[in-house]
């Protein structure tokens, strides 16, 4: 009896183990894509089907649009998507190639052509100058400029600096020698690198 009880203990953890790392999983990924849907009036088309493929494993997500038009997918993956919208009595639309940068909200509205669902509209994702669906501000450093990159001793430290607003210990003073960060305390700035990287590694990003 006692025997049983400790297996079921056992089990009991082994269960609430596994959940944690389930949620952890599923906030690993905190980019997304939201927008409204619309007739070519600029109408709302509320409980409009949209679906989100990935494009490199092809794994789908489905939702439907609000009573105001509106629709999200969180926890994405970075990557390339489709995305596409249907309703009875519109052509279908489809947005061939969606690009999701990490950490950062697209925003992507869809609009719905009155006809039949067998009849497909694609389109090419908007290219938004000023994004508004997120006030961060970042950069994402493609794989073509990490190679491209010249970085002094293949220092990874130094991509970090591609981020607008990114400073770090390692600067040169009026003197010749490295200094460190405002207001921070410890060992100075480094003198083989941007990054005090041989002590502690101090990076101020946009003030914080």
């Amino acid at each position: 009896m006692r025997r049983a009880s400790i297996r079921l203990i056992h089990l009991g953890l082994l269960i609430a183990f596994i959940s944690v790392l389930s949620t952890t999983v599923n906030a690993q990924f905190r980019a997304g894509v939201q927008g409204t849907v619309t007739d070519s009036t600029g109408a709302v088309v509320p409980g409009a089907t949209v679906v989100l493929m990935n494009k490199d494993t092809n794994q789908t997500q489905q939702t439907v649009a609000s009573d105001d038009g509106f629709y999200r997918f969180s926890s994405l993956a970075p990557g390339n998507y489709q995305l596409s919208a249907e309703k009875a009595g519109f052509k279908k639309a489809v947005i061939d190639t969606l690009k999701v940068d990490a950490e950062a909200v697209k925003g992507q509205d869809i609009v719905l052509e009155a006809g039949v669902i067998s009849e497909t509209v694609t389109v090419q994702a908007d290219n938004v100058g000023l994004q508004t669906e997120d006030p961060g501000i970042r950069k994402t450093v493609t794989n073509e400029e990490i190679l491209r990159l010249p970085q002094v001793g293949r220092d990874p430290y130094e991509l970090a600096r591609l981020t607008p607003g990114v400073f770090g210990a390692g600067s040169r003073g009026s003197n010749g020698a490295s200094i460190g960060l405002p207001n921070t305390t410890g060992p100075g700035g480094s003198n083989a690198s941007i990054f005090q990287t041989e002590n502690q590694v101090p990076i101020s990003a946009n003030g914080q």
